[in-house]
């Protein structure tokens, strides 16, 4: 068949493919144009899913009288000017499809009025032809209104879904713009009925608030951490805040919004035990990058990204992840328990009617965000919530915490340790939480503490009898009062003027599972073979394994060449003293080759299995003295409050919660 070039409405069509699937799309890259622009405010309103009826209004910088026809052209853009600035990206948009191509599957009415102008432009097309400019008055920014989409494509438009499911699409295109750009105010009205109105006040929190609601937006841990030219920003939800699917994970390199596996996997691998297995965490996380670093030019909706050093961008990743849980532990009582984030009152955000102004036109906003975070707002514009008090937080108490009660504690003598052991024994038998007696830093501590306490309290009554003192550990942890156990299970004490319920299974196989991993990673997790074990391996494999032997002895191995193609194995983890061990190290062995810490998966799942195991269980009795050594464990062990599979260790329902429970306040 000849070769033919095609005419540009087929060319027109075969873009919009590329371009335009369905509304959500059409949104996206309207709102990134806007952004790009400069808006600070941008209203979307949609009608029968976005298909009938579909507006993006702006306060950007508008589009100069002279260059509304060209808009329209194929590849015309103002954010590139020479092809090197495709390596250095630093706007939303930058191929100049986004227009001819939505122009060319529906009708399009575009008003346009750029800043120091007296009168906009007001310009018409229907699907590609029949271009028509007018001058018109309206304000500063842009006007978008798309109708009909694919109405003259019947088969594109017949694999669009139903209204309410397209609308549901655009709602998410719009929250993800929201969180992206916290400094932007934006409102999604979908057929008539206001769904997002974000504040635009730079606060991702706030962002967040306005997508997911307050209890979601203050539970979030924020994180905010730098690595030589990597910086890591946002909000995690961990916990009771996890999802069956990975759609609430938002990620945004640069300022846009992509599909990254990299981070998706570095986001896991970091709250792994704070998640029960089968969720995933939430989170609105930013990635900020050289530019250079990164191919955003791989996906014809810009959705996806290539990183030129995937595995190292990935290490810096969680390193810097993981600095929103520095400082955690899995029981935390008094006035610094971070409970909550508390979301601050902001002026509510007017509909976008942009004001006349003959100020001279901005340039684009670079998309980068700053290194430094957005300032504080002022109290004119913001204002704490009247209906709940204040509350702590990550950066420490908002009031003083209330003087804590005076505890004095009888002098014990060393003997007192035998005597307990000897009462414990005789109440519950030899074998009774065998594990938690040998796990608990009780026993003599707990002596010691006592001793410390009684000898603080001496000196604070010599230095002034009349003044009142406040007895706390050796550790300075707040006094708390301990209730009870609730069907053998829960563990319940008061502290703070809160009520903590700890569930004793999950808690004891917490202080395990930390305990296991800090011997496995200082090298102490080996166990000698009683017979050494000799393993026939291949030419490959020898070569391997006499390059790695540090690698082995790190994960718990001692090994050394028995032969030309058999080797020695004396030692290996102890959690893998089982009668599968050539099985597990041949797997070892064939990991190698691609990371050196390729086992960590398997021995973190046996780890807690172990962990498990030995826990108490649920029903098992506990004595007061167990019940204390328990809770100083948690108290002094920095770790998630989760169990190794992400179950919850402990509960706490404020005084506050208590009284409205019992309709004593409102």
């Amino acid at each position: 068949m000849p070769i033919r070039i095609l005419d540009a409405a087929t060319v027109g069509r075969i873009a919009a493919g590329e371009v335009v699937e369905r509304p959500s799309s059409v949104v996206k890259e309207l709102m990134e144009n806007s952004i790009d622009a400069g808006a600070t405010a941008v209203t979307v309103e949609i009608k029968g899913g976005g298909i009938e009826y579909l507006r993006v209004t702006d306060n950007g910088c508008g589009i100069e009288p002279g260059q509304v026809r060209l808009a329209f052209e194929n590849h015309a853009t103002s954010k590139l000017q020479t092809a090197d600035q495709l390596d250095d990206i630093r706007t939303l948009g930058f191929r100049g499809e986004a227009l001819p191509s939505i122009a060319s599957v529906a009708h399009v009415e575009m008003t346009t009025r750029a800043k120091g102008q007296d009168t906009g432009v007001k310009l018409n097309i229907d699907g590609g032809k029949d271009l028509r400019v007018k001058e018109t008055g309206c304000p500063e920014g842009t006007t978008f209104v798309m109708k009909d989409l694919f109405y003259n494509v019947p088969v594109r438009q017949a694999f669009l879904k139903k209204p309410g499911y397209e609308g549901g699409l655009v709602g998410d295109a719009v929250a993800r713009m929201i969180m992206g750009n916290p400094g932007v105010a934006v409102r999604y009205i979908n057929n008539g009925q206001n769904v997002y109105h974000s504040f635009g006040d730079g606060k991702l929190r706030h962002a967040v608030f306005a997508v997911y609601g307050k209890p979601t937006a203050e539970q979030m841990v924020e994180v905010d951490a730098c690595e030589g030219g990597v910086r890591v920003y946002g909000l995690i939800g961990v916990g009771e805040l996890a999802k069956s699917t990975r759609a609430h994970q938002h990620f945004f390199i640069n300022g846009r919004s992509v599909r990254c596996a990299m981070m998706t996997r570095a986001l896991e691998e970091v709250c792994r035990t704070r998640v029960t297995i089968g969720m995933y965490p939430m989170c609105a996380l930013n990635l900020v990058i050289p530019p250079a670093s990164v191919n955003v030019n791989v996906h014809p909706n810009k959705l996806e990204v290539r990183f030129k050093d995937e595995i190292a961008m990935r290490t810096a990743c969680e390193r810097l992840l993981a600095t929103a849980f520095e400082g955690e532990h899995v029981l935390q009582l008094g006035p610094e328990r971070p409970l909550t984030k508390p979301i601050e009152r902001v002026a509510t955000v007017r509909e976008i009617v942009p004001p006349s102004t003959d100020a001279p036109p901005e340039q684009p906003k670079s998309v980068a965000p700053p290194m430094e975070p957005p300032a504080e707002p002022t109290a004119q514009d913001a204002e704490p919530p009247k209906e709940a008090p204040p509350v702590p937080n990550r950066e420490g108490p908002v009031a003083p915490p209330k003087p804590a009660p005076v505890v004095r504690e009888k002098p014990v003598q060393m003997d007192v340790f035998q005597q307990v052991m000897r009462r414990e024994m005789e109440k519950y038998g030899p074998t009774t939480s065998k594990a938690l007696r040998e796990d608990t830093i009780g026993g003599l501590d707990v002596v010691r503490r006592a001793e410390n306490a009684e000898i603080q309290t001496e000196v604070a009554d010599k230095a002034d009898d009349n003044k009142p003192t406040s007895v706390r550990s050796n550790f300075d942890k707040p006094v708390y009062r301990v209730i009870g156990v609730v069907l053998k299970t829960y563990i319940l004490i008061e502290a703070d003027d809160s009520l903590v319920m700890i569930d004793q299974h999950a808690a004891h196989e917490r202080l395990n599972y930390e305990k296991f991993m800090a011997q496995l990673e200082a090298g102490r997790g080996s166990q000698q073979l009683l017979t050494p074990m000799v393993i026939r391996v291949t030419s490959r494999e020898m070569a391997l394994i006499q390059d790695n032997l540090d690698v082995l002895r790190d994960s718990g191995y001692d090994v050394e060449p028995f032969g030309e193609q058999d080797i020695q194995v004396r030692a290996v983890p102890f959690i893998l003293g089982r009668a599968d061990l050539k099985p597990a190290f041949m797997d070892t062995i064939n990991a190698l080759y691609r990371l050196k810490n390729a086992t960590v998966d398997l021995r973190r799942a046996e780890v807690a299995q172990m962990s498990c195991k030995a826990a108490i269980k649920g029903g098992d009795p506990l004595s007061e003295f167990e019940i204390e050594s328990l809770i100083r464990q948690l108290l002094d062990t920095g770790a998630p409050p989760t169990c190794p599979h992400g179950r919850p260790v402990m509960k706490v329902i404020s005084r506050r919660e208590l009284e409205k429970m019992f309709k004593r306040i409102q």
